[in-house]
């Protein structure tokens, strides 16, 4: 296996976060299971994971003798009724407090062994007498596990900027690292495949001179890979706008509008420039900073205009170094630059409103850009910036360009068509508009930091559906209209986390809607409050996707596991025969790549070395009602996911080798042709096979292409034949 070891030096093991699974009830619905508390209910998803409490009827009044500031009386309610969450309390402190209609919103952080954990984080929802409404979010359970080697702060640097230089298409060289610190990662809080443990992380920052490349990847110590990566570029009352003219200029740090290096082309209460971009952006720049001060009282230039409280843009940029051609094809908000940047042309006020919101997300929610709280990222900002393009436009309200993002776009690049989704129809666009939708993008190989701008199509119909209002899925639901739904989204932002997915949010937007109803220009009420519990309901944000990636799968529905056989390759097996390309993964291919334990099983394929490689058990004894389990990840290429390489599971029951993908109500049974994105699992059931003698043989074959000297690879652990009880 030193062979192997040789090929893995120095490479980057890249190995995304995949979507969301689980399923959560609201606070509008019936919830499954009960507490012996008669004032909260205990939000749970189907498979039992608590996420979260709210209040019966009325909040639930502050203990006696706490303090009356959000931030401790946060505190307090969490300790009330931390055992029902299953947290320890001790490990949360508050990081941030919003005011918000009708009171509080306060995010308080995980930390274990006083360091932070991604995603891990509980927001209270408080009203004006810091009383409990809500107690929303997810935490990491255990202690960390513990690693062999950790990989120090220099070495994780290079890893993150190798893997931005990859997904980017762009020289190492050029890119620029910040280690902030260790993190603890479990995949479970952002809906991972894989084992749900907790595994330190370094978290980097990489970027190149002028951020058109800049994202955030948390680095595994242990594994040397890159656990998750999420960009900062999301593809902004006073004003500074300035303009390019198209001229080429280079990288991203010649279009920072600063009035020395670029000239401001138009300034607050300064006269039109006669540059129709620049007088457009200026205008947009405005109807979106009013419209969110009339919809929220925000005032979103001291929200996301830095130190000086100025919305800036440079309008008609021409940078070939962060795009290849000219006009540069698109806008977006760089949380960088702290500005927008615009192409030529892209300037509608739609698309300044959804870009601007990605400001406002970074500095609310926090939602990382990636899977499903990426897509939500997307949905959120699609949506007020419709809202405020209706608001702006009332003629638009019942035509055609109705709920179509970007449809004022008149980009002088052919290559950003215009418009780009709908809102009211997704499916036109190939976006799902519910979670069920076979439109479901898995982007198993995180072409679209998981599928971002596909799925945020169920949130965007539900935003819709809130507003407008139709017949849909089952459902007559009623429009609030758009003045109610700003309101309910910007409440929404305050109340959810960093790795928010769609479970939360079916549990979010009803209780948004909630926490305004009474409240002094909001005008909301219970039957509106209906007709946002319909509407998440049609859009099934309450559901597993329909094409997501596969996720560990539980051993037993209800019970416990029994296991009659069970094999960890911890150490080398007497009970297994390898053959070809096979062996274990830390002692046989010197990478630490493992589910649990010490070990783990390796496959691998490798141009002109092995074209194959298998592991074939002694024969097993079936009981009765049993069950096969064991995960895998599978790694089709180190380098790249590549495809070209096949996995699979065999069995022989004495009548010759059978795949075992045909046994029936089996889960991800494979064969396994694609790339994991790390630990997911395979599950079979063994009904057919009981009181037989059954050997078991995992192979892998074929060698990728369109890599230099590409290795496949293909790593199994804990294998378990049970039964449940």
């Amino acid at each position: 296996m030193a062979a192997l070891a040789t090929v893995v030096s120095g490479s980057v093991l890249a190995l995304a976060t995949p979507s969301f699974a689980g399923t959560m009830s609201g606070p509008s619905f019936p919830v499954q299971g009960s507490s012996q508390d008669s004032s909260i209910r205990i939000l749970k998803g189907s498979d039992g994971t608590v996420t979260g409490v709210a209040a019966k009827g009325s909040a639930i009044a502050l203990p006696k003798g706490s303090s009356e500031s959000p931030e401790d009386a946060a505190k307090a309610h969490l300790e009330r009724f931390a055992s029902k969450l299953g947290v320890d309390p001790s490990g949360l402190k508050p990081v941030a407090s919003n005011k918000v209609s009708g009171g509080n919103a306060v995010k308080m952080q995980q930390y274990i062994g006083g360091v932070p954990v991604v995603a891990g984080e509980v927001i209270a929802s408080l009203d004006s007498k810091n009383q409990l409404q809500a107690l929303l979010g997810e935490t990491a359970k255990g202690s960390v596990e513990s690693t062999k080697n950790l990989l120090g702060e220099a070495k994780a640097t290079l890893v993150a900027k190798n893997y931005v230089a990859a997904k980017a298409k762009v020289s190492v060289a050029g890119l620029q690292a910040k280690s902030e610190g260790r993190w603890i990662y479990n995949p479970e809080l952002l809906g991972a495949p894989g084992a749900p443990v907790n595994r330190e992380t370094l978290k980097v920052q990489v970027s190149n001179r002028n951020h058109s490349v800049d994202y955030t990847v948390f680095v595994d110590r242990g594994f040397n890979t890159v656990a998750l990566a999420v960009t900062n570029n999301h593809a902004a009352l006073k004003r500074n706008v300035c303009d390019l003219d198209n001229q080429d200029v280079g990288g991203l740090e010649s279009a920072v509008c600063d009035g020395t290096t670029i000239p401001y082309a138009r300034q607050e209460d300064g006269a039109p420039s006669g540059i129709a971009d620049v007088d457009r952006v200026y205008d947009n720049l405005g109807e979106v900073a009013k419209w969110y001060a009339s919809y929220t009282n925000l005032d979103v230039s001291a929200l996301i205009g830095g130190s000086d409280k100025t919305l800036t843009a440079t309008t008609r940029v021409c940078a070939t170094q962060a795009q290849q051609g000219c006009p540069l094809a698109n806008a977006f908000w760089s949380d960088n630059l702290g500005q927008m940047v615009y192409g030529d042309g892209v300037t509608g006020l739609d698309v300044t409103g959804h870009e601007l919101t990605h400001g406002v997300t970074s500095r609310t929610s926090g939602l990382y850009y990636a899977y499903q709280s990426g897509a939500i990222n997307e949905s959120i900002s699609d949506t007020m910036g419709e809202l405020i393009d209706l608001a702006q436009n009332p003629d638009k309200v019942n035509s055609d360009q109705a709920w179509l993002i970007g449809d004022d776009m008149d980009p002088a690049s052919p290559d950003l068509p215009a418009p780009l989704r709908s809102m009211k129809d997704p499916g036109a666009f190939g976006q799902p508009d519910r979670m069920t939708s076979s439109d479901w993008d898995a982007d198993s190989q995180f072409l679209d930091s998981g599928g971002v701008h596909t799925n945020s199509g169920p949130g965007n119909k539900t935003a819709y559906l809130i507003a407008q209002g139709d017949n849909y899925n089952g459902y007559d639901i009623r429009g609030l209209g758009l003045a109610k739904t700003f309101k309910i989204y910007w409440t929404a932002e305050n109340l959810m986390t960093s790795g928010t997915d769609y479970k939360d949010l079916f549990n979010v937007l009803p209780l948004s809607c909630r926490k305004n109803i009474g409240k002094s220009g909001t005008f909301l009420t219970e039957d509106d409050c209906a007709q946002v519990d319909k509407a998440v309901r049609a859009t099934e944000l309450y559901k597993d996707a329909a094409n997501s990636a596969p996720v560990a799968t539980p051993y037993c529905q209800s019970g416990n596991p029994k296991a009659s056989y069970s094999q960890t390759f911890d150490a080398a097996p007497s009970d297994w025969a390898p053959a070809g390309g096979a062996g274990l993964m830390v002692a046989g291919f010197d990478i630490d790549y493992v589910n649990s334990g010490k070990d783990a099983l390796g496959l691998f394929t490798q141009n002109g070395r092995a074209t194959n490689g298998s592991v074939t058990s002694t024969a097993k004894k079936i009981p009765a009602s049993s069950w096969l389990r064991f995960d895998l990840a599978t790694l089709f290429t180190l380098y790249q996911p590549v495809s070209g390489a096949t996995g699979k599971l065999e069995y022989n029951d004495g009548s010759g080798w059978k795949a075992a993908s045909t046994l029936s109500g089996s889960v991800n049974p494979g064969p396994w042709t694609g790339h994991s994105n790390g630990w997911a699992s395979a599950k079979y059931n063994l009904a057919p096979l009981a009181g037989k003698n059954v050997q078991f043989r995992v192979s892998i074959s074929g060698v990728a292409s369109g890599a230099d000297n590409p290795a496949s690879v293909m790593a199994v652990d804990n294998f378990k034949i049970y039964t449940c009880s």
